[in-house]
């Protein structure tokens, strides 16, 4: 179960966002790189759909305009609003139709115009956080056509995971997220930005208090901020769209920042794991991979 922190609380960066993908680690994945014309940067889901070609997605991207966009699977338990699907589409393609673009923002600023430009987003379920970093402005969308003004003065902290973002009951990992996110935005007004960018991570890793239940997995996923490997049997559903292989947990981590008053966006993406094989081999605290991107904006 995937997770989105994000803020616009603090005083030296007018946006601080920290994604956790959570997914089977055998899923085919391109890290984070610049594309469509170095106009986007993201990682990609290089994974075969069913037509035997990558849909070439992303759950977490930025591109030259200064626009963001995280996606994160619904996990939709209510079958009167469940969406009947023959053919989805990849839950990927809808952050990077809207990446993309280079019309103005305020064109996809709720459900209903955003359906109108890319219709096919009924055909897939998702939460999604979006919105424009140099204007200040966010909108969080569902597929059952939930729309809203997101990280507003009155509401400057969000969390949001796989539940559904109008939930009158949050899950134990939302709760808990939303506790220490403010926490960090309070403790690293003076730190630099490599320093807050650690504790970003910090904050992603962190798995109190949970604890792996091998009686009940599910639950498990929906309690922590950080899934660490799980071995996951056939019949569990932990909100994949292809499962693959047998381990699943966090296996990347992106932190976006956006100073107040600057036209650049850091962008960093640990890699954790990238298959079953090196499960061993790696973990939050020894990463894979780290990527570090700082990219300039241009509205023109």
């Amino acid at each position: 179960m995937c997770i989105l922190m994000a803020s616009v609380a603090h005083p030296k960066y007018s946006l601080i966002a920290i994604s956790n993908r959570d997914e089977f680690f055998e899923r085919k994945t391109s890290n984070t790189c610049l594309n469509h014309d170095d106009y986007i940067l993201s990682p990609l889901d290089t994974a075969l759909r069913s037509n035997n070609k990558p849909a070439l997605g992303t759950w977490c991207g930025v591109n030259r305009k200064g626009r963001v966009a995280v996606i994160l699977n619904l996990r939709n338990k209510e079958p009167a609003k469940r969406i009947p699907v023959k053919s989805p589409i990849s839950r990927g393609s809808v952050p990077m139709k809207y990446l993309m673009d280079r019309g103005p923002s305020t064109d996809w600023n709720s459900f209903e115009k955003f359906v109108s430009k890319y219709p096919q987003i009924t055909e897939c379920e998702f939460n999604m956080f979006y919105g424009d970093c140099i204007a200040g402005e966010y909108t969080c969308i569902d597929s059952l056509g939930y729309s809203s003004e997101a990280l507003t003065a009155n509401k400057p902290n969000l969390v949001l995971s796989n539940d559904h973002i109008d939930s009158s009951s949050r899950w134990p990992k939302v709760q808990k997220a939303d506790i220490l996110l403010q926490e960090l935005v309070q403790s690293s007004q003076h730190d630099s930005e490599e320093e807050l960018i650690e504790k970003c991570f910090a904050l992603a890793s962190n798995t109190e208090p949970a604890e792996i239940d091998n009686s009940d997995k599910e639950e498990f996923t929906c309690s922590s901020i950080f899934i660490p490997p799980v071995e996951i049997p056939e019949k569990v559903d932990v909100g994949a769209s292809l499962p693959c292989g047998r381990f699943y947990g966090t296996r990347s981590q992106i932190v976006i920042l956006v100073k107040r008053h600057e036209r650049t966006i850091s962008f960093t993406e640990r890699v954790l794991h990238d298959s079953d094989f090196e499960v061993p081999l790696h973990s939050e605290k020894h990463p894979k991979e780290k990527l570090q991107f700082n990219l300039h904006v241009d509205e023109s």
